[in-house]
């Protein structure tokens, strides 16, 4: 049975209510247990072993500043328009986080949400999954770019993330405003190309970009702090430079933008910075979007991630077979197939209708899969509901259905 003296000492001690203690204090210990049980019933991460409310630690902040500063400092007209559409809606952190971060090797982890409205989960799992894996030496800092039309609902969802992994993670919620609206031929979201002001909106001088569609198994310390060398990307390859060879680069270093991490330091210093988010508004053709950006202005300073780091979901041991001779590079299939036994991140690329759909043709036993023998997108669907079903939002992501076009 709980001893209401030790709760007040441990109140007292833990500075929520300052009151003088004494021996005929009844009212006051039931006044205190109606507060507790308050607590206990409106806060749903209350934790009596520590008397630690979670969400009452949690500041909020909107931060301008930073923003003024660059468009201050900047005398590109084209700049200051695109830093004034910006804005960092939402800073969410813990109380003295400062001092905690000192003692982690922090990372700062990039990602992009768009418009989709299921996609804030797919997005929400790829999160969990990274957070999950970390060691307690790791502190992430999430850079979310948003659309302007990201709603204080979903920035619920991702704090349900901070509650879970908290004191290891902080959050920054960029409103990216319309600054891409008008790109010229474009696949896919005007999100896809918010990374590219990542050397111009940070201050760091590295940042791993993940796409919502990873799923990552392992901390990722080594990854993160991989020697650049001269490079200014580091990405895993792509099946074909499709994409950049029209514009005359014939390139086997062609890589997808899904995985990427950044060399912002020498982005910034060798002046590609503002070529980066220029290039959407030029004439030229960008077939494969921010995809086609980075490939086009940063060769041939790219590098490879290695596979160990990050391979795609390859359906069977054909698709590997076949990856690897249409490269012609060092990547050995025996590499492949040990990352894929061992996977730190999977970016699930392959598999179609993707993984989180409820309904895939691959569980119906229908479609392309259906003619394989070997056919992995069934495990990828498991891994990958597996991670969704310890959210706190499975029941919504369990509805998502795939409708053909």
């Amino acid at each position: 049975m709980l001893d209401i003296n030790v709760v007040i000492k441990a109140i007292q001690k833990k500075k929520i209510i300052y009151f003088k203690h004494s021996k005929n204090t009844n009212f006051i210990k039931i006044i205190i247990i109606i507060l507790l049980l308050n607590f206990m019933i409106f806060k749903n991460f209350f934790h009596i072993k520590n008397l630690f409310i979670i969400q009452d630690i949690i500041i909020e902040s909107k931060d301008y500043k930073k923003f003024n500063k660059l468009i201050r400092k900047s005398t590109s007209p084209f700049v200051i328009k695109m830093l004034k559409e910006i804005k960092i809606i939402r800073h969410i952190f813990v109380k003295n986080i400062e001092s905690y971060k000192k003692k982690k090797n922090i990372i700062h982890i990039s990602v992009s949400l768009n418009k989709n409205k299921n996609y804030k989960y797919v997005l929400l799992v790829s999160m969990y999954s990274l957070l999950l894996n970390c060691n307690n030496s790791t502190f992430v800092i999430y850079h979310i770019l948003c659309t302007p039309d990201f709603d204080e609902a979903s920035i619920i969802i991702f704090k349900s993330l901070l509650n879970k992994f908290s004191p290891k993670v902080e959050m920054i919620f960029y409103n990216m405003g319309n600054i891409f609206k008008n790109r010229k031929n474009c696949m896919y979201s005007e999100a896809t190309y918010y990374r590219l002001m990542l050397p111009i909106i940070l201050d760091e001088e590295r940042i791993l970009n993940l796409d919502g569609d990873t799923l990552t198994f392992s901390d990722l310390n080594e990854l993160y702090n991989l020697d650049f060398k001269d490079n200014y990307i580091l990405g895993f390859y792509d099946y074909s430079s499709w994409g950049v060879d029209y514009l005359g680069i014939k390139s086997k270093s062609y890589i997808n933008a899904g995985v990427i991490l950044l060399n912002l330091k020498k982005i910034r210093e060798d002046k590609k910075d503002l070529l980066l988010f220029k290039l959407p508004y030029s004439k030229i053709e960008l077939k494969k979007d921010d995809q086609t950006v980075f490939n086009y202005l940063l060769y041939p300073k790219i590098g490879r991630l290695p596979s160990k780091y990050v391979t795609f979901n390859f359906e069977d041991k054909s698709d590997i077979i076949f990856y690897s001779k249409f490269l012609r590079t060092n990547i050995s299939i025996e590499d492949m197939e040990n990352s894929l036994k061992n996977p730190i991140i999977i970016h699930n690329v392959i598999c179609s209708p993707k993984v989180w759909y409820n309904n895939t043709q691959y569980i119906k036993g229908a479609g392309t899969c259906s003619q394989r023998k070997n056919c992995s997108c069934r495990k990828y669907f498991d891994l990958w509901h597996n991670f969704a079903k310890q959210t706190e939002y499975y029941e919504n992501i369990s509805k998502f259905t795939f409708v053909k076009n």
